[in-house]
Formats: structure tokens, C-alpha cells, sequence
């Protein structure tokens, strides 16, 4: 049997999205599905699926809307991208709604995608979840603080959620399904299917789950050209949204290791500011299970795939975290002791030092290769087969 497979990718960017979904989007059209592609990022895409034959569509979103504050929970985002009012909501979910009609859903993927998970509701077509637990709130009602180190008493949480729940239950009602009692229930699904494992759960008191684990690398990207210079190898993926980018160029220049850093977008004239023979830049994606394995630390931002993939080499990180989703993550490293984290809401005057700690400290590259041996003999590429086993479960 044929499936048409909705992918839907709504909130988030860069290509980690994307990436991790492709292995598993590969095998289901060599199965003989059919994948459609709905995506957040068409510059993304562009750079990962044209030269994979898929075409895409673009996902219908909101501008965020500022609110006061930073976000608090699951609601609080949701707030900021249409769910304070019922009408930008359903013009959302009717958008959806005539994407899936127009390629023929039997199943939707909702990779960070809630809206699409909504609109499926209101079809009635079963949805799989794919993505990260920051991804997936715990079954709370309210949904639970997402900062827990700022203690929220629980009529805050609800009434941050009431306007939200209320928006969701308009366009349950116009298109005549029963209301939600809360948001958590957007997530009652045919598959909650958790990428990653318990120890890099961005919710540390979720309870009980079932995690898929990881996704085989996308297998795009070019070999890291290391610099021919003696000393630990190091690699790092900075973005514009790491707040302390700069600051992270100027440690790694100083520490004079064997250095390549993967930049996208950086301005060249910052580029030039910290040329050396030590540090090389590109501009094109690596093969990151390569780079994994031949690197000795990793400074990145904190995105699930590549503190996963580093994780699983058994390669310590500094973390520079830009948003709240990066900095769940990378407390959680550093938690589990295989790396540090830079506080963006701080100087990054300790950077240097806690780039020395990561490097040269064997405590974090022992307790990063301690991860990797737990999950040494989890086989990755069995976690496809069970997906497209499950997917064609559910539609048959």
C-alpha cells in the first residue's frame, strides 16, 4: 500500500529539521511512499532536498508577536505565533487544512508543527510527532513551567494557557469537533515519537516516555579540512543568535588547537579578524557523524542533532545556548557532566576558561564517552525501520 505522508515542519529554523527527518523520508520513498514536504525554511530546503529530487511547499506561519517577558511554557510560545487569537488561528489551521487535502494526507509528521497536528485533528487524519521532547510538553493542564529554575505558581500557568486553549477550541468548534480541556491534548496522537534519550529530555521531570533514539545522519556535507597543525581538534557551529559568537572566535583563536568552524552567514571581515593557520572556515555543511568521530570537542550552540551526534562519538561540548530550547539542552549536558554551557544572559568573560575545562579536563570527555557507550550498540538504523513499520501501522 502507497501512503501520502504530510510532513509539516512549523516553528524553529536551520537545517536540523530537516536533516534529521530526510534519512527517514529516503526510506519511505524507497518503500514506495509518497513524501510531501511542508517546510518553515525554503532557503533550508533548498540546500538540502532539490539535490534529493523532493519538492516542498511553504508552512503557513504568524510573525511572532512580542509578549512581555521571556516565554514560561509550552502555551506562552504559542501565544507569540497566533494562538491569541482565534481568527489569526483558524486562518493557520485552514491553511493547513487545504495542504493536506491538496496532497492527499493519510498520515502527518509534525515535526515542531502544532498547528498541523491541529488541523489534522480537525481532519481526522492520524498524526505522528517527530522531533525533540522540547517539542512535546508533558500531558500537564496546565502546560508546566518551562523554566523551573523561576518558580510559577500554577494559577500564572493557567492563565497563561486560558487565551491559547481558548483559540484552539474556536476552530475545534467551527469545524465541529469537541473541545479541548487543555493544550496538552494537542498531543494526544496516533505516535509520540521522542528523537534523542532521556538524559537529553529538555522536560528533566517528563515521567515515564518512550524514546526512539537517533536518527542516522543525513549523510550530506563535506569532510572536515583540518588545519595541519598539532593539537586537539576542535569543531565549532555558531550562528548570528549565539550571543557570545564573537566572544567564542576570539577563545578558540587564542587556544591555537587544530580548528574548523562552520559559520553560515558570518560577515567576512569577522572571519578575517581571526584568520590563522590554526583555524580554518567553511561555508558549506560537514558530515557531521564524520566530524564526530575525528573531532576531540565540539563548541556549538545546543541544537538536539549535533549535541547528539558529538555525544554519541563520545566528544565533549561547549554550549553556546541563543534560545530557550538551546539552553534546556545544554543544561542538560552539562548536567550529565560532558560539557559546559555559556549563560547568554551573562558576559562570556569565563568562556576561555570553560573552553580550556572542555577540551583539556579528561572529567567531561569521560563522562561524554560514558553516553556513548551506553548507547554504543543502539542501532540507529533500526529506528527507521520501526518508524516506517509504525507509520504504515496506523494507516492500515
Amino acid at each position: 500500500m502507497s501512503l501520502s505522508v504530510f510532513y509539516g515542519w512549523e516553528f524553529g529554523e536551520n537545517l536540523g529539521h530537516i536533516g534529521c527527518f530526510l534519512p527517514l523520508a529516503r526510506v519511505l520513498r524507497e518503500t514506495g511512499h509518497t513524501v510531501h514536504w511542508t517546510v518553515a525554511s525554503s532557503t533550508s530546503a533548498a540546500r538540502l532536498l532539490d539535490r534529493e529530487g523532493f519538492a516542498w511547499l511553504p508552512a503557513p506561519q504568524c510573525p511572532e508577536k512580542p509578549r512581555q517577558g521571556p516565554p514560561l511554557t509550552y502555551a506562552d510560545i504559542l501565544l507569540r505565533f497566533g494562538y491569541a487569537d482565534a481568527s489569526d488561528l483558524l486562518g493557520l489551521t485552514v491553511a493547513w487544512r487545504e495542504l493536506m487535502k491538496l496532497t492527499g494526507a493519510q498520515v502527518v509528521l509534525a515535526d515542531h508543527a502544532p498547528t498541523a497536528q491541529l488541523a489534522a485533528r480537525t481532519l481526522d487524519v492520524p498524526t505522528v510527532i517527530f522531533g525533540s521532547g522540547f517539542y512535546v510538553p508533558p500531558r500537564q493542564i496546565p502546560t508546566p513551567n518551562m523554566r523551573p529554575w523561576i518558580p510559577l505558581p500554577p494559577e500564572q500557568l493557567a492563565a497563561i494557557e486560558r487565551p491559547a486553549l481558548a483559540s484552539v477550541n474556536a476552530v475545534m468548534e467551527r469545524f465541529g469537533k469537541p473541545p479541548l480541556d487543555g493544550i496538552a491534548q494537542l498531543f494526544d496522537v496516533a505516535e509520540d515519537t521522542l528523537l534523542g534519550f532521556p538524559e537529553l529530555d529538555h522536560y528533566a521531570e517528563r515521567g515515564p516516555a518512550r524514546y526512539w533514539g537517533n536518527l542516522p545522519d543525513a549523510g550530506v556535507g563535506e569532510p572536515a579540512p583540518w588545519p595541519a597543525v598539532p593539537g586537539k581538534r576542535l569543531f565549532a557551529y555558531l550562528r548570528a543568535g549565539c550571543r557570545h559568537h564573537e566572544a567564542a572566535l576570539a577563545a578558540l583563536h587564542a587556544l591555537g588547537q587544530p580548528t574548523v568552524v562552520f559559520f553560515p552567514g558570518a560577515p567576512e571581515a569577522l572571519l578575517a579578524r581571526f584568520a590563522a593557520p590554526h583555524m580554518a572556515f567553511v561555508r558549506n555543511p560537514l558530515d557531521l557523524a564524520r566530524t564526530g568521530k575525528e573531532a576531540d570537542a565540539a563548541i556549538t550552540y545546543g541544537s538536539l542533532s549535533t549535541t547528539s551526534r558529538f555525544l554519541l562519538a563520545g566528544k565533549p561540548l561547549l554550549l553556546l545556548p541563543g534560545h530557550l530550547e538551546q539552553f534546556l539542552m545544554a543544561r542538560r549536558v552539562e548536567q550529565m557532566g560532558a560539557g559546559l554551557l555559556v549563560d547568554p544572559e551573562m558576559p562570556a568573560s569565563d568562556l576561555p576558561q570553560k573552553l580550556q575545562q572542555v577540551v583539556f579536563d579528561p572529567f567531561f570527555a569521560g563522562n561524554a564517552q560514558a553516553f556513548a557507550r551506553k548507547y554504543a550498540a543502539f542501532p540507529q538504523e533500526v529506528v527507521i525501520g520501526n518508524l516506517v513499520r509504525r507509520i504504515e501501522e496506523i494507516c492500515s
